[in-house]
């Protein structure tokens, strides 16, 4: 039995999300600009007139408005999650703005030249802060309850249709983004009429979706239907009526991946056309050369802070614990080939003695002072370049795990060895999208991102996580 695939899913894009962040992007940017202008024609030597001399030196618009970017993305100013949380409006905006700010004035050629007096520039950083926070703060009161929701209704509540539920619903990240407003489930189970899952009630079977779908007036109807369950005449003419009259018909787990950045498996009975990361470009010979080619371009420029860093940590190893100034442990690799890995050691000699292999942990007494600062900015990871170098891993994959872990975790998490079909990476899509973990609950979650990547990857994605591990490493988010 087979799953009907014969209705395309409108594939569309996050367009509320998308237009909260233009907005917050075009009104940040617009303020930048307007304080700099204001600073060049009151404050500057060269007395700026208009508007216009601004846009002749549009260089010195650009970079502070690409210094504000960069620092607000750092501090999240523009996860639409947090746009209204005014403790997080007020420590981030003033952060960012002053950094902007300070780094701004401070690039020679990139910016105006210092007038004398240093309270000017002082002014620039001030006004930036109360103009960019009151903007703020205006934009938290007008989007904070979502506006335009999508009305919909799902077909299916099994599993699929439940999970995709309680992410729409329950989420605040995805519901602050898209806004759904779910009006109930269609279901052929007798069994599950007039139940409620997650608040929303199953209304009735598949034979009055068309008449629900127009009395309600939706938008979207959801198909959240499992593999095996073939959708009948009926329901593909009832599916195709609903399109030809503009109500767009889309499937749960196309909208799961596109809002979490994750597939749907979970720990039982998964579905394997879910599960299968087969990806396009793992076929594509561009993608495996100019992935390589940018493998080894990092790797011999992380050589430099690499070799820098040896004596330094070798130094504070003599004071904190003396060792081995380098650990190596064997991980498994793609398609299951093992290799070993290496590492600035962080843990005390010996940390295994007992012979029990377990996770790092937060508070883990195993770890030493000096490591647990290399822990917490990724430093410690530095002399796996070389690991890159070899071949053994990739910059961008998901990460090595040691085999004990990977045999413990496949007994109870299915397809976890799919993440091993591509070569494991330094920093990956579960890294930047997910904190660490040591529960199997966790690792479940993390195996949905990894599977995610390895179907999706691209170069675009490589950098897109490559931008987003900044972050991380800035707010020293490591265990």
């Amino acid at each position: 039995m087979g799953y009907f695939c014969g209705l395309a899913s409108n594939s569309t894009y996050d367009f509320r999300g998308f237009l909260r962040r233009f907005t917050l992007i075009a009104g940040d940017t617009l303020l930048i600009c307007l304080c700099l202008f204001l600073y060049l024609r009151f404050f500057h030597p060269t007395g700026f007139q208009d508007y216009y001399s601004l846009l002749d030196n549009a260089l010195w618009a650009l970079v502070i408005v690409v210094l504000w970017y960069f620092y607000a993305s750092v501090f999240d100013l523009y996860k639409l999650s947090l746009v209204d949380k005014q403790g997080d409006i007020l420590k981030n905006t003033i952060i960012t703005a002053t950094l902007t700010g300070i780094t701004y004035l401070f690039i020679p050629f990139f910016s105006p030249t210092l007038p004398l007096s240093r309270l000017p520039a002082f002014l620039l950083i001030i006004t930036m802060v109360i103009s960019l926070l009151g903007w703020r703060l205006l934009y938290a009161a007008l989007f904070k309850h979502p506006i335009l929701p999508v009305r919909a209704i799902v077909v299916g509540a099994g599993y699929t249709g439940r999970e995709l539920v309680k992410t729409l619903l329950h989420d605040e990240q995805i519901y602050h983004r898209t806004a759904y407003q779910i009006f109930g489930f269609i279901d052929d189970d007798t069994h599950k009429l007039q139940k409620e899952y997650d608040g929303v009630k199953v209304l009735s079977g598949s034979d009055k979706l068309v008449r629900y779908v127009n009395r309600l007036h939706l938008d979207e109807v959801i198909l959240a239907i499992p593999e095996h369950e073939i959708l009948f005449p009926e329901m593909q003419m009832a599916l195709i009526r609903l399109e030809e009259q503009g109500t767009r018909v889309r499937f749960a787990y196309d909208i799961y991946e596109q809002l979490t950045g994750r597939v749907m498996v979970k720990f039982k009975n998964g579905q394997y056309f879910l599960a299968n990361p087969y990806s396009i470009n793992q076929k594509k010979s561009f993608y495996r050369v100019a992935n390589r080619m940018l493998n080894i371009v990092w790797g011999v420029l992380a050589c430099l802070p690499f070799v820098l860093l040896i004596p330094l940590v070798w130094a504070i190893n003599l004071f904190s614990s003396r060792g081995p100034l380098f650990y190596s442990q064997e991980r498994v690799g793609q398609n299951g080939k093992g290799f070993r890995i290496l590492k600035f050691r962080t843990m005390i000699v010996d940390a295994e003695k007992d012979g029990t292999a377990r996770f790092a942990s937060a508070g883990d007494d195993r770890i030493t002072p000096a490591g647990r600062f290399l822990r917490k900015a990724r430093l410690d990871e530095l002399p796996q370049f070389v690991n890159i170098l070899k071949g053994d891993m990739n910059l961008i994959g998901p990460r090595p795990e040691r085999q004990v872990f990977v045999d413990e975790l496949s007994h109870t998490i299915p397809f976890f060895r799919l993440r091993n079909l591509v070569k494991p990476g330094l920093t990956g899509w579960a890294q930047v999208r997910h904190h660490y973990t040591t529960a199997t609950e966790d690792s479940l979650v993390k195996l949905q991102y990894d599977l995610f990547y390895i179907r999706h990857r691209s170069l675009m994605l490589d950098l897109r996580i490559m931008f987003s591990t900044l972050p991380v490493i800035f707010k020293m988010k490591g265990v």
